[in-house]
């Protein structure tokens, strides 16, 4: 048997946040922690001690002595990637909100919750939010430290005022109480029974994922668990490996746009990543429930979305299959974007590939038409048809026939509906969806050329980095381990089915799940999956920095397109008998409307 963290503990943090005091009154006020993007969710307060209104002296915040540290603004974060399948969403009602409202409003809450975060990192940002669950998820202001884990002093007990993230959050008082305690960890190995498994979030071609608590730190975490027999069969090989890469790589570096890798292991039938659990669920899942979303909304998410895309190709990653199925939202309503199946690593600003991939819906003319390859810019393309989804309700090329998806794709136009977006709006999904990728937005200077466009004339881009601008939706949630945004067929599947339990309770024991093992040759292709100290991560970071391997050379010409209905479309189906074209102009048509 054989596994080991991706990369070493530091150790643990133990989060109390005891009480509250000068709050806004609110009725049930209550507590969502996130440390190095991992999310802690309180209860309510203890109300028969919270009823104290009563004004009582501030005192000055106490002189910490113990663990540094700094009032943050930095966008320091650890991403991550939870891989989740299309699918038609389940028609059940989201959770609305809950039916316990109090008649006394509180304003010196008493708390006294606990969390333990597993600690990766020297230097990790926490942030502490109040909000009021019984009252539409009012904000009641937050707390952003960051704590320097590198020197020996270890905790720190003390009153942390209130702050607001921005002007539309209103008026912001009172301090809470917080006490930290910081323990090193001894290097360990960890391993499937170091998890229980809760619930099935997600299934896909070669495994599934399941919402995890891990035992001894009783934190939340997504597990995405992959048939090694199954990969093998699909010849998938060098993109399982691929994408674990990918995800190592995101994960030393920081976005906090980007879901981040905690544990990567194995056994000898299964390979299991370990990613943040984000617990307002897939943008999938709030697009088909509500049909669209007004332009704030959507710029909002296409703004951290940006920065998500910039941090990526900065660090010469081509991501190939942005859909809302693929950006999730965390407890305070950011988005993640996660599954790297398809990235690319590798991939400077001029570099080409040729592998073609992605979701039929959102493939950039290119890589239907080009045989010379496609860049980066086939990002920016699949941003301009997301754009077009989330504010007009459909997809602007879709067609039930595969092939004539393709044909609207390389020759089709795009009918704007009438006042689904303003006319900068407009002009922004027009530059991304140029079908020249020379000419496209973003083809001069990547991301800061999106963000200087005029759409976001109103964005604050470095507030937006620091997670300081107000999300435009708060996830309704009872606890971390609330499923409520995920879809019902998956997350009551454990209770319905026999078979799927055997297999999920195999996985948490660590047990073979097949009946044949694998030989010796089959393993040896899945050694570079798993890290067994940090000598080894940092080793296998520099050899993933030199290696000029290209990865779509590996593959088999038979790599699986991704549809929403997760059909399979061989290489040579690939759109043939068209020409390349240079339109520009002519993909737009203004003078028709769809009335809405």
């Amino acid at each position: 048997m054989q596994w080991s963290a991706s990369y070493t503990f530091k150790g643990k943090l133990s989060v109390n946040i005891s009480e509250g005091r000068g709050l806004r009154p609110s009725y049930d006020p209550y507590v969502v922690c996130v440390f190095e993007w991992n999310e802690y969710i309180s209860k309510g307060a203890h109300l028969e001690q919270s009823y104290q209104t009563e004004n009582r002296n501030r005192n000055q915040l106490e002189a910490l002595t113990s663990v540094p540290i700094q009032r943050s603004n930095s966008d320091s974060g650890r991403p991550m990637a939870i891989p989740m399948k299309s699918r038609q969403s389940s028609q059940n009602s989201m959770l609305d909100g809950y039916n316990h409202r109090t008649t006394t409003q509180v304003t010196d809450p008493q708390w006294n919750h606990e969390a333990v975060f597993d600690v990766l990192g020297d230097e990790s940002e926490i942030d502490v939010s109040v909000y009021d669950r019984s009252n539409q998820e009012a904000f009641l202001g937050h707390v952003k430290l960051r704590l320097n884990l590198k020197e020996d002093k270890k905790s720190v007990a003390g009153w942390f005022p209130l702050e607001a993230r921005g002007q539309g959050d209103g008026h912001v008082s009172g301090e809470i109480h917080l006490q930290m305690f910081f323990q090193k960890t001894d290097k360990k190995q960890v391993g499937p029974n170091d998890f229980q498994i809760l619930k099935l979030i997600g299934k896909g071609t070669f495994g599934q994922v399941y919402q995890v608590r891990k035992k001894d730190t009783q934190r939340i975490y997504a597990m995405k668990v992959l048939s090694k027999k199954v990969i093998i069969q699909k010849k998938e090989v060098a993109h399982t490996l691929g994408e674990r890469n990918i995800l190592v790589r995101t994960a030393t570096t920081d976005s906090p746009f980007i879901v981040g890798l905690k544990f990567s292991f194995q056994t000898p039938s299964d390979l299991y990543l370990v990613t943040d659990y984000m617990s307002g669920g897939e943008l999938f899942w709030h697009l088909q429930k509500e049909g669209r979303f007004q332009e704030p909304r959507a710029k909002f998410y296409i703004a951290e979305l940006i920065l998500a895309l910039q941090h990526l190709h900065q660090h010469d990653i081509v991501y190939r299959d942005l859909k809302p199925e693929n950006i999730l939202l965390d407890a305070n309503g950011h988005i993640a974007l996660c599954d790297f199946g398809l990235s690319k690593a590798n991939l400077t600003k001029n570099d080409t590939t040729n592998t073609f991939c992605g979701t039929t819906e959102y493939l950039a003319p290119e890589v239907l038409l080009d045989e010379q390859g496609y860049t980066k810019m086939v990002d920016f393309w699949s941003l301009g048809v997301l754009v077009f989804e989330m504010c007009c309700g459909w997809s602007p090329f879709y067609a039930d026939d595969t092939q004539q998806m393709y044909k609207n794709i390389a020759f089709g136009k795009v009918r704007f509906p009438r006042d689904a977006l303003s006319a900068e709006g407009r002009n922004f999904v027009k530059g991304l969806l140029n079908r020249n990728p020379k000419h496209r937005l973003g083809a001069k200077d990547d991301a800061r050329e999106l963000m200087a466009h005029p759409f976001f004339h109103d964005i604050d881009w470095d507030a937006m980095s620091r997670k300081d601008v107000i999300p435009p939706f708060k996830p309704k949630l009872k606890s971390v381990s609330d499923t409520s945004y995920f879809d019902p067929e998956f997350t009551t599947a454990l209770d319905n089915s026999a078979s799927l339990n055997a297999r999920a309770a195999a996985l948490a024991a660590g047990a073979a799940t097949e009946s044949t093992p694998l030989s010796p040759g089959m393993q040896a292709n899945f050694k570079g999956f798993t890290f067994v100290n940090e000598s080894t991560m940092e080793q296998n970071m520099r050899d993933l920095h030199h290696d000029s391997m290209d990865e779509d050379f590996k593959e088999d010409d038979s790599w699986i397109n991704r549809t929403r209905s997760a059909e399979s479309i061989e290489f040579e189906h690939r759109m043939s008998g068209v020409a390349r074209t240079h339109d520009e102009g002519g993909i737009f048509s203004d003078d028709y409307h769809f009335e809405m």
